[in-house]
């Protein structure tokens, strides 16, 4: 159900109001003795389940980020417009000023698309599906790019691109972007599972390695994103780098890491920044990686995933997404 899922979204938040309600309960004088330790025992048991949920995502200065070969080199950035924003030359001041070899731009509209075609010129090879909804589309590319399918995955009118990319070295990278719809009232949240379990399928399959990037509308310790991670294969560089929300960039409260990137084995992170805002309601984020295995593991199958994640998929085609 979406709240269900939305109720995962603020850890951190929540843990920050427990620490609160904490030194509140501290300083309160009158209270009875054993009342006070009830609930400062609940308090504790909170915070320490939350903190739990968010520890994997403090930086580890031990990551990887080992050095790499100038033609085995690429990036990726993701950019969540904002149907309605048009600071179109702020976003592409940011792209110019980055660099990526890759551009995944989400939420574009046709007005989109005549304002990202004077990248043309610096990133000439594209793919883009225009929905006149929240969830259109575009992949540009510096690096060539082959193979590319713009699909409609698991009964969703969500579109995804999955396109090879060829490195400078000759190497090969498939590279798939997703923006499942988000979990909020009156939508169910099993079209946003179904295409994350999707993803994680496509992940699966052998070939060259895999860059998953998108904005996932949900968070990394969320267990239907930990469970895309197991059947995929997928290191969270996050991990590494830490929490770096993303969205909500008009917020100071609402403070979520929405926007991924997501690698297997066969590719290292060597950076990872989430960038300046241009008047979206998301903060794009730059993604710097390099084709040789990382010494990361990827977290390992459970028993149940690909059963569960089969069941979510089945269950899609029984969930008519609204018209948007």
């Amino acid at each position: 159900m979406w709240w269900v899922r939305m109720t995962d979204f603020p850890r951190l938040q929540y843990a920050i109001a427990i620490s609160i309600v904490l030194l509140v309960l501290a300083l309160a004088g009158r209270l009875p003795d054993r009342l006070r330790a009830a609930l400062a025992g609940l308090l504790l048991a909170a915070l320490a389940f939350n903190a739990v949920k968010l520890a994997p995502y403090l930086p580890d200065a031990t990551g990887d980020t080992a050095a790499c070969a100038p033609e085995r080199r690429f990036s990726v950035m993701v950019a969540n417009v904002k149907l309605e924003n048009h600071h179109a030359a702020e976003l592409l001041e940011i792209v110019r000023e980055h660099d990526p070899d890759l551009l995944l731009a989400l939420e574009t509209t046709e007005w989109w698309d005549r304002h990202l075609a004077e990248l043309s010129g610096e990133m000439p090879y594209s793919a883009a599906r225009i929905t006149g909804s929240f969830f259109g589309m575009h992949l540009l590319s510096r690096l060539p790019l082959s193979g590319t399918e713009v699909m409609v995955p698991v009964g969703q009118d969500t579109p995804a691109i999955l396109s090879t990319v060829t490195l400078p070295a000759g190497d090969e990278v498939r590279f798939l972007g997703i923006h499942p719809r988000p979990p909020h009232p009156g939508q169910s949240s099993v079209g946003r599972d179904a295409v994350l379990m999707w993803s994680g399928l496509e992940a699966s399959t052998a070939g060259p390695p895999l860059v998953l990037a998108g904005d996932l509308n949900a968070v990394p310790w969320e267990r239907t994103v930990e469970r895309l991670g197991r059947i995929g294969g997928l290191v969270d560089p996050r991990r590494i780098f830490g929490f770096l929300p993303t969205y909500d960039a008009h917020s100071w409260w609402m403070a979520w890491p929405l926007d991924q990137v997501l690698h297997t084995t066969g590719v290292t992170v060597t950076g990872l920044e989430v960038l300046r805002g241009f008047g979206s309601d998301h903060y794009p984020v730059e993604v710097m990686l390099c084709h040789q295995p990382t010494d990361v593991s990827s977290p390992e199958l459970r028993p149940g995933d690909l059963d569960r994640a089969r069941a979510i998929i089945a269950a899609t085609t029984r969930v008519t997404p609204p018209a948007q």
